[in-house]
This record gives structure tokens, C-alpha cells and sequence, in this order.
């Protein structure tokens, strides 16, 4: 048994698409003002997760203050296991580097170096070519004496090819160093690495490229679909409102300075797919109510019989969808819980545009190609 509902949309969605283009507007000024925090996948960086027994949140951010962290977050329901993030992966950098390779060359006049190697990227070594042996002694105390963090032992690494002589200094990673600190604050109990991720500066940029190129090329394959699926009277209403989906979630995402990954740009993905899903269903049903007398007498009426048709399915499938992200959110964990933020909010724009942006744009549209046919 169908339910006569006569909820006025397209009456409504006059005042709040003006209000839609308001918190679009400001979401697109907030983004470029305030910028987003980015994680360590679009700005580089390491990230940690670590088991440490007896040692407080508190204690951990004073432990670990020396080494440039941007985050240090508390498992819930794990007291002594964490996710740290710092904005390098190595110990050491360039300049230091540099100026080591310098004196190296000062030291050892009489050897031609042939090729160094120091990757900032990754900061586990340094690699030196000489024509000829040299005095390894030197070699160690000049990197002790130039702050090099060569390994405890074992650091230093000799191949003979041809008549290249070739040495390795394996460096401490931040990783080593980061446990060896903790323990050193925590002697009663050994720190454990659980789980690390490292992503080079530029890699990280390149990522942040192709994560925005990835949305567009989304929002512009979509274009194209309802522009063949329906007809393109259709097609620039979807995608505003996927635009304006994107653009609030993303101006909440920049005001509350959430960290923005891979993950989010994941779950806008998503939200792209399920928002035009909802938006089909409705375009679908004032397609077929186009040629259907009973539906209204022009175009306004056929769209609010429409949406009003298509009302329980779009609540239905919102509200369980919204059911499952907000389960992700409050039990999903640390690791996933931007995720399910980012899919909550877009849930509920989603359905909001199918409503209330979508079919009133398509209709204003309309209205704007027959005054232009008239005229």
C-alpha cells in the first residue's frame, strides 16, 4: 500500500539551495585559507604504531617532544599502545650529510671519490666510492665527530669491484631511534614496534596530485554516464550536487583540522558513488513520470511526485547505510575512524542533495533553456 505524500520539494529547495550555495561558497574559502592537515601520505613522514608497557600518554609526548611529532594518539581500550606520526623519516639530513661528505673529502686528499649516495627519503646509509682503500678508523671518527647516526655496530659496510672500493655507513632510522628512546625512559619494560609506515616528501606530493585528479576525473566520467543514461538535461544537476557534497565535507574537514589521508579520499570516493546512486533512483522515477498525466501538470509537479515517490527508498537506504558508518565510527578503531566520520557526514549530504539540490537544479536548468528558446 503506497503512501500519498505531498511534501513540496522543489517550494522548499528554493531557500535552500540559497543556502547550499552559502556552505559551498564558505567551504571553498575555508579550504584555501585554512588549508587541511594533511597526513604523512600527502605530506611525507612516518608513521608508528607502538606497544609500550607502563608508559602514560603524557610521558610518551615528553619522550618523544625532541623528534618533530604532529600526532601522538592513545588506542582506545589499549592503555599502552600508540599511533605516532612525525613529519621526518630519517634522523639525519642532507646538510649534515653534505658537510660529512665534504670533510671526508678534505680528510682523504689523496683518494678520488668516484660516487656518493644519501637518500633523504629513506636515511639508512650512506654510501661512498673511493678509487682506493682508505683508513676506516678516520672514516668512523669523522662520523662521529660530523653527528652522523651510524649504527652502535656493525655500521660500516666494505666492498671491493674492480678498482672501486666502496663503503656503507648504516644508519640509525628513526624507527631505531624512537624504540631506543622509549626504552631508555622505560628500562622495566621493552618497547615493541607493532607496525610502521614511511612515505618519501615527494612521493607524498605526487600522491596529493592524483588523489585531486582521482575526484575530478570521478565527477567528470559521472557527467558523461547520466548524459547518455538519461539526457544531458540531467547531467549538470548530479554533478553540482556531487560537487556540493564534497565541498561541505571538505569544509568541515578543513574548520576542524581532521587529518586528511588516503583514507579520506577514499571515503569521498565513496560518497561520489553512493550519492549519485540516490540521485539516479530519483532521475529515474521523473523520467518515467514524464509522459505519466496523473504524475502533475508540468515538470515542477512531476519532480515533487517523484521525490516524494522515491521517499522511503531514499530514507531507508540512508538511514541503515548511516546505522553501519556510525557503528565503523565509535568501534571501528583509530585507524579507520576518519573514514567512517568522512562517510557519516557524506551520508547524510548525499541524501540531503538527491532532495533538495539535484532535481531543483535540473529544473532550474530547464526553466533557463526555455526563457533562452523564447528569447
Amino acid at each position: 500500500m503506497s503512501i500519498d505524500r505531498k511534501i513540496d520539494f522543489i517550494g522548499k529547495s528554493k531557500t535552500l539551495l540559497i543556502v547550499s550555495a552559502v556552505l559551498v561558497g564558505l567551504s571553498i574559502i575555508l579550504c584555501f585559507v585554512l588549508g587541511f592537515n594533511f597526513g604523512i601520505d600527502f605530506t611525507g613522514g612516518t608513521e608508528m604504531q607502538i606497544r609500550a608497557e607502563g608508559v602514560s600518554i603524557d610521558t610518551m609526548r615528553e619522550i618523544l617532544k625532541p623528534y618533530n611529532t604532529t600526532d601522538i594518539q592513545q588506542f582506545e581500550g589499549k592503555s599502552n599502545e600508540y599511533l605516532v606520526r612525525f613529519k621526518n623519516i630519517s634522523t639525519t639530513d642532507d646538510a649534515t650529510i653534505n658537510s660529512f661528505i665534504s670533510a671526508v673529502g678534505a680528510k682523504f686528499s689523496d683518494a678520488k671519490i668516484l660516487k656518493t649516495h644519501f637518500d633523504s627519503q629513506v636515511g639508512d646509509r650512506i654510501e661512498i666510492w673511493f678509487d682506493k682503500d682508505i683508513d676506516t678508523e678516520a672514516l668512523t671518527e669523522l662520523a662521529k665527530t660530523g653527528n652522523v647516526p651510524i649504527l652502535d655496530k656493525d655500521f660500516l659496510k666494505y666492498n671491493k669491484v674492480g678498482d672501486r672500493s666502496i663503503y656503507r655507513l648504516m644508519l640509525k632510522g628513526l624507527t631505531y631511534e624512537i624504540v631506543n628512546v622509549i626504552n631508555q625512559a622505560n628500562p622495566s619494560s621493552e618497547a615493541d614496534l607493532v607496525r610502521v609506515e614511511l612515505v618519501g616528501p615527494k612521493v607524498g606530493e605526487k600522491l596529493r596530485f592524483t588523489a585531486i585528479q582521482a575526484v575530478l576525473y570521478s565527477l567528470i566520467a559521472i557527467l558523461i554516464y547520466i548524459a547518455f543514461r538519461f539526457n544531458f538535461q540531467f547531467a549538470p544537476g548530479a554533478v553540482i550536487a556531487l560537487f556540493h557534497d564534497v565541498m561541505i565535507a571538505l569544509g568541515i574537514w578543513a574548520v576542524f583540522r581532521i587529518p586528511f589521508d588516503l583514507t579520506i579520499v577514499a571515503a569521498l570516493l565513496t560518497i561520489v558513488g553512493y550519492s549519485i546512486n540516490d540521485t539516479i533512483v530519483i532521475y529515474d522515477r521523473i523520467r518515467e513520470n514524464l509522459n505519466n498525466q496523473n504524475a502533475g501538470r508540468d515538470l515542477a509537479e512531476k519532480m515533487n511526485t517523484s521525490l516524494n515517490e522515491t521517499l522511503s527508498r531514499t530514507l531507508l537506504t540512508s538511514a541503515t547505510t548511516l546505522l553501519s558508518t556510525l557503528a565503523l565510527l565509535v568501534f571501528g578503531g583509530e585507524i579507520i575512524r576518519g573514514f567512517a566520520l568522512m562517510m557519516s557526514i557524506g551520508v547524510i549530504v548525499g541524501s540531503y542533495s538527491s532532495l533538495f539540490v539535484a532535481a531543483p537544479l535540473t529544473l532550474l536548468f530547464e526553466h533557463m533553456k526555455n526563457r533562452g528558446n523564447a528569447a
